[in-house]
Order: C-alpha cells, then sequence, then structure tokens
C-alpha cells in the first residue's frame, strides 16, 4: 500500500494561523508591558529606600542633609571629588564620599534616555555620579537649605522626573501613573501622578502643595533634578 500524499496548507489554513497568532500576541503584549513596568516600579521604590536610608544616615552624622554647609565639611575632611554645582547630582553625591552609599548603582532606576547604572568611578568630581548616572530628584527648601522640621512621610528622593523647581512634572508612562519616593524616615512611598504630569497626594491638591496640610510646612519645597534636567 502506498504512502498517502501530504496534505498542503491552503491559503485559507495560513490566514486561520496568522489570525490567531495575531490575536495572541495582541493578548500577550498588554501583559508584558504591565510586568515590565510594574518591575521598572518596583526597583526604582527599593532605590528610594536605600537613598532615604544613606540620607538618614548622613544627616545623623553630619547633622543636615546634603547641602553647602556638609559639602564643606566632607571637603575639610579630605574630600577633593566633590563638585561646587546645586544639581541632585551635585548634592547625592556627598552620600558616596561620606560613605554612607557605596555604589553609584543604587542611584539609577528606569528613567528614559540618558540614564544608565554608574559605573563606581568615583575618584574625582567629574567621574562621581557624573551625568546620567543618577535618577532622582533631591528635595531643598528656597536658598539651597536641606530639608528641616518636616513631617516623617515628606518625600526628600523622587522619582520620575521631567522638569523640576518650584512646580515640578513626571513621567506618568514609566511606572505606570505611579511616582516613587524616598521619605525623610527612611521609607519608601509611591503616589499618583495625573496625566499631565502632575504628583498626587491623598487629601492635598498635590504632593507640593504649599500652605495649608503641606508636608513642608510654610516652606516652598525646590526639586533639584538630576545633571542634565531643568
Amino acid at each position: 500500500m502506498g504512502k498517502e500524499p501530504k496534505r498542503r496548507m491552503g491559503w485559507k489554513g495560513l490566514l486561520f494561523l496568522l489570525l490567531v497568532s495575531t490575536v495572541l500576541i495582541g493578548l500577550a503584549t498588554p501583559l508584558i508591558l504591565r510586568a515590565q513596568v510594574a518591575g521598572n516600579r518596583t526597583l526604582a521604590l527599593s532605590g528610594c529606600k536605600a537613598l532615604a536610608g544613606g540620607l538618614v544616615s548622613f544627616k545623623t552624622e553630619y547633622g543636615d542633609y546634603p547641602c553647602s554647609r556638609t559639602r564643606e565639611l566632607l571637603i575639610s575632611k579630605g574630600s577633593t571629588n566633590l563638585r561646587p554645582d546645586t544639581d541632585a547630582n551635585s548634592y547625592l553625591a556627598q552620600l558616596i564620599a561620606a560613605e554612607v552609599v557605596d555604589s553609584e548603582t543604587f542611584f539609577h532606576c528606569k528613567a528614559g534616555k540618558g540614564y544608565h547604572k554608574g559605573d563606581d568611578e568615583t575618584a574625582t568630581a567629574e567621574k562621581l555620579l557624573a551625568p546620567g548616572e543618577n535618577s532622582y530628584a533631591y528635595i531643598m527648601f528656597q536658598g539651597e537649605r536641606p530639608l528641616t522640621c518636616v513631617p516623617s512621610i515628606t518625600p526628600i528622593v523622587i522619582a520620575p522626573i521631567v522638569s523640576g523647581g518650584a512646580t515640578p512634572s513626571f513621567d506618568p508612562t514609566l511606572f505606570g501613573d505611579y511616582y516613587v519616593y524616598g521619605a525623610v524616615d527612611g521609607s519608601g512611598k509611591q503616589g499618583k501622578i495625573s496625566p499631565s504630569g502632575v504628583p498626587l497626594s491623598k487629601g492635598r491638591t498635590h504632593l507640593f502643595q504649599t500652605g495649608t496640610d503641606s508636608l513642608f510646612g510654610d516652606e516652598i519645597p525646590i526639586i533639584k533634578t538630576p545633571t542634565g534636567i531643568n
């Protein structure tokens, strides 16, 4: 008995397989993207906790969160790798100079183009937390003054920042409409971002609201952005 000839799939069969594949890919893609976004947020939140913990230790040892006074104190103790600039990288670099954070990699999270993990080359001011090696904004008061006398849940490092100053905006796409921050008590927290990029806060107009119920008291918070962001 001879072998039966193999049947070739017709164009209708191929079309059906293509349709099924397209549907399956369409169903899977949103799930994959959501998982990636959730993973980005989890890693950024972990970084916030690490940096907030480092900031608590820094304040305990030097009397303030990173500022010009603590920079001069570190320089007087022998640090030669600190820049006199006023962006987030320059202030947060003091954590490494003070050895309360031991790697530049803690300063990296998913934050858009131009950001990358630090290479841990810290010997010079140009290398220590160089542009792109820090993804977190740093929060101060006007006049380059460090935060003081604020509630324990007040943010001091935060991401994903788009623009800083007194009215900052955030990217609502990177962490699934969430921002993450490290608080002055060393904890990590998160909140929602409006479609227009405003960081929201329960019971307040927005996270950086001033006046009644402000997390910053009577002061105006100034958000210091990573090097290269205005």
